[in-house]
């Protein structure tokens, strides 16, 4: 379950322009280039931990029933689906200290320390077992998912609303854009490697240790990042221009929902998290289960998938220049990563498995490319430009349900295939799911069948949904981008 509320909420560059940008000196340094995307290393290490590796930890180390596991996402979701929006609406405001500290920055600050600390929460479940008396564990699920989930959105929402505003010029945004895909690849590295290198056996104690030292990296992250997202007196300033009234709560969720490029955005981003998360969540299954190595030798898997992201990232972007049609080239990445996910589920051995996740990689760089950083800043855009109203917080709250709502779909997925192949909880390792499966009367076969369709075909369905529902919904033309920015300058928002 990627979390990936880091992924909307770090979108920091609009459209790609048509035409250069004019030349215009920045008054930033490129040390707050740096700083501001070093909130990747943070977001996707936290996420990728948590993602990755929570299902396998709370069903197969603890031992709870995975329809457990599916009601407590789902309270959670509902919990999340209220609070979300309400945060994004109440931070998008000026209070006292605006003046002062700015708007971004003291809730940044607020939050960003105990959304990291809550990791370790999340890996820290009672010692107890689960398979005798659930309720400690599935309690302890709920609560440290909420305080998760509230950190995350303070932080989520405002940096993706302060990143717009501190980097107005497109030549900004621009540059923007090299420190992000640079700190975004050290990132995937870091979030995709370091927690399966941190696992040296499938019981509490090592994912433990392995939240602990995730935590205490992103705190050391933290140091830098947090400098960076204090606004200056000219971006502070223009919190205070302008007399424009402001929507309330219900009316911005209506207005989002309105939203044409909302819908057809909102669809795909779920689908895409979706297939991305139950992918990586059976990565601890095909370890442990298929090919029967070590734990954390996932690394493996992770690396070659790893590996076709990076190197695709300059094909993609080179692409989207000669396109100029940031939709045409994300239906084609998604259409692409439909294909390659489908052999992943009738691999023979580890070797084409690997050049399977490699190629899978490959498609997999259209999204990272042009998802975050570019369809969804055009989508903000678009709403403030059709609200004309410049509270990015309301659809940026809604926004950060996405991923919430995939940890229930995904987990709610996972739950219907594997109990219907009998897969049973509490079971670390190929002997004692065998011995386990046998001594119910069940077939292995089946069993393992389950994740082989969970790692390929099931996420090739969801991918196909949402790509097919982006190429038909999504209005944004490189012409209507360009108009929305003309009135973004009239506007002066």
């Amino acid at each position: 379950m990627i979390e990936n509320d880091s992924n909307v909420s770090d979108g920091i560059t609009e459209e790609v322009e048509l035409i250069e940008p004019k030349l215009h000196k920045s008054r930033h340094s490129n040390w707050r280039y740096a700083s501001l995307s070093s909130f990747q290393v943070i977001a996707t290490l936290v996420g990728s931990a948590q993602g990755i590796y929570l299902y396998f930890y709370y069903f197969n180390v603890l031992g709870l029933d995975n329809d457990l596991i599916f009601l407590a996402l789902t309270i959670f979701t509902i919990y999340d689906a209220i609070n979300d929006p309400i945060i994004g609406f109440l931070v998008d405001r000026n209070f006292k200290w605006t003046r002062k500290w700015g708007r971004r920055f003291p809730w940044l600050v607020i939050g960003t320390v105990p959304w990291i600390l809550s990791l370790y929460l999340i890996f820290s479940a009672p010692d107890v077992d689960a398979s005798v008396n659930p309720w400690p564990v599935f309690w302890w699920l709920i609560g440290s998912m909420v305080v998760y989930d509230t950190f995350l959105t303070l932080v989520s929402v405002n940096i993706g609303a302060l990143i717009p505003d501190v980097f107005r010029e497109e030549s900004e945004r621009q540059k923007y854009t090299g420190f992000w895909v640079a700190f975004d690849i050290i990132a995937l590295g870091l979030g995709t490697m370091v927690p399966p290198l941190l696992l040296k056996a499938n019981d509490r104690e090592s994912f433990a240790f392995m939240a602990a030292v995730i935590m205490c990296m992103c705190l050391v992250a933290a140091v830098f990042f947090l400098p960076g997202t204090k606004e200056d007196k000219v971006v502070i300033d223009r919190y205070f221009e302008g007399k424009y009234e402001k929507m309330g709560i219900f009316k911005g969720w209506i207005e989002v929902f309105k939203l044409k490029s909302f819908i057809a955005f909102f669809v795909a981003l779920t689908c895409f998290i979706m297939a991305t998360s139950i992918m990586m969540t059976m990565g601890p299954f095909i370890n442990n289960f298929l090919l029967r190595m070590n734990p954390g030798d996932e690394i493996f898997i992770f690396a070659s998938f790893l590996s076709g992201t990076i190197l695709s990232l300059p094909f993609w972007i080179k692409y989207l220049k000669k396109t100029q049609n940031a939709k045409k080239a994300l239906v084609m990445g998604g259409f692409g990563l439909v294909i390659t996910f489908i052999p992943l589920t009738f691999y023979v051995g580890l070797t084409d498995l690997l050049i399977y996740y490699f190629f899978c990689g490959i498609a997999m760089g259209s999204m990272w490319a042009f998802f975050y950083s570019i369809i969804g800043n055009a989508v903000i855009d678009d709403f403030v430009a059709t609200t004309k109203k410049n509270q990015k917080g309301i659809l940026l709250g809604v926004l950060a349900v996405t991923s919430r709502l995939v940890a229930t779909l995904d987990e709610g997925i996972i739950t219907l295939v594997q109990n219907y192949t009998g897969f049973p909880a509490g079971v670390e390792n190929y002997a004692a799911l065998e011995a386990e499966v046998i001594a119910n009367g069940g077939d292995m076969g089946l069993v393992l069948n389950g994740i082989r369709f969970l790692m390929g075909v099931v996420p090739a369905i969801i991918i196909f949904i949402g790509t097919f529902v982006f190429w038909k919904l999504y209005p944004l033309t490189p012409e209507k981008v360009e108009e929305n920015k003309r009135i973004l300058r009239e506007l002066n928002f």
